[in-house]
């Protein structure tokens, strides 16, 4: 324990390559929980012609929202059986949006873990911050690609379990008899997943001029350009 404490060196924690690094760790756990942790239902009423005694058909929707296989069955109007049908299934959006903030929470943790106890091997091997760099370029594309899949999915997803659409999707239930609509899903939790998506990609397209003036590329550059500014033109005699 004294040797792991011995190499801990927090001052990367205090520059912005280590510090927005924190901040990635923070908003890739948000990005994920308020997706995979999303529950919320839907309700509405058969009222059953020449009966007093009406239906209410709820349902539970939960990622990964999969909602076409959706298979309670529920007897209404006395003997009549049917089950709750759904169009679409958003699982592959959705999926693919917490695998990103589900890596990028694993690889934030690997970078602190390099900055604060391998910072001699970041600071003395020009490949590390290099491909440390380059990761980050592959990540902030992941985050476009995967926030913009899946607030596609999100609208399409509220298309679909719409109390009228899914009214009418269950035409067996509600064409002879009279369906009121209840409960609406509530979307709010996973609009605020998309948003935190989004910030991802800020934040991880962001620390991108941190990390690349860590690299040789940069510092060379640097080295060049102070160079050629102490050169001072020859005088004449």
């Amino acid at each position: 324990m004294e040797n792991i404490l011995a190499n801990l060196n927090i001052q990367p924690l205090k520059e912005p390559r280590g510090f927005m690094k924190v901040l990635q760790f923070v908003f890739s756990i948000c990005a994920f929980a308020t997706t995979v942790s999303y529950s919320s239902t839907f309700s509405f009423t058969v009222q059953c012609q020449g009966s007093k005694n009406d239906t209410v058909i709820e349902e539970l929707i939960t990622y990964p929202f999969r909602v076409d296989s959706i298979d309670t069955t529920y007897h209404y109007c006395n003997s009549s059986v049917s089950k709750v049908h759904i169009m679409g299934n958003f699982s592959s959006d959705s999926e693919f949006f917490v695998a990103i903030g589900v890596l990028a929470f694993l690889y934030s943790i690997a970078a602190l873990i390099l900055y604060c106890f391998l910072s001699s091997l970041y600071d003395n091997d020009e490949k590390v911050p290099i491909l440390d760099c380059a990761i980050h370029v592959v990540f902030a594309f992941l985050w476009l690609a995967a926030s913009s899949a899946w607030a596609s999915g999100l609208t399409n997803l509220k298309m679909a379990t719409s109390l009228d659409a899914i009214m009418n999707e269950n035409k067996d239930m509600c064409a002879t008899n009279v369906c009121t609509p209840g409960k609406e899903l509530a979307y709010s939790k996973l609009v605020i997943s998309i948003i935190f998506g989004f910030l991802n990609l800020f934040l991880w397209a962001s620390n991108l001029w941190f990390l690349y003036k860590e690299t040789s590329y940069f510092k060379n550059k640097m080295n060049m350009a102070a160079g050629n500014g102490s050169t001072q033109p020859a005088g004449t005699a």
